[in-house]
């Protein structure tokens, strides 16, 4: 085996070991627990305005699921049991889906969002489907309850 062909063989197995130790190194983000902060809607008749806004979750391997509370008419609140949830890497999409009771006619809603988190922080955009109207927002969020360490860690 020539000098050259040994020089590229340990330069290869130098590489693989150093992604290899890269990707054992990487600490799962675990955003299990208790969030709050703002949403601030972009489109509709309340477009340029601030409400609150609040996320318990449960993550599992890439699933995630919980609950979203949001403002409604009147002061009181809509939960709404999240549907569909996944957290890869740094990015965050939910859906959850209900009725809100509070309103006449008992319009459906969907929420809908997409985001990044980090740590303690969360943010992104969004969509809520009332009825059959659809209105964007903004949001982000604060972790204020600790996240629950994954299973086998």
């Amino acid at each position: 085996m020539s000098r050259w062909f040994k020089g590229l063989i340990a330069r290869f197995l130098m590489l693989l070991c150093l992604f290899l130790w890269g990707c054992f190194m990487i600490t799962p983000v675990n955003i299990t627990g208790t969030w709050t902060g703002t949403m601030e809607w972009t489109s509709g008749p309340l477009a340029g305005f601030t409400q609150p806004i609040s996320y318990i979750l449960l993550h599992e391997g890439r699933e995630v699921t919980g609950t979203v509370t949001l403002p409604s008419p009147g002061g009181s609140s809509l939960i709404l049991p999240v549907v569909q949830g996944s957290a890869r890497s740094v990015n965050l999409s939910l859906v959850a889906q209900g009725t809100n009771d509070q309103v006449p006619g008992n319009p459906a809603v969907e929420f809908r969002v997409n985001g990044q988190y980090e740590q303690t922080v969360m943010s992104g955009d969004g969509t809520q489907l009332i009825g059959t109207s659809v209105y964007s927002f903004n949001w982000q969020a604060v972790l204020i309850g600790e996240p629950v360490a994954p299973a086998g860690l």
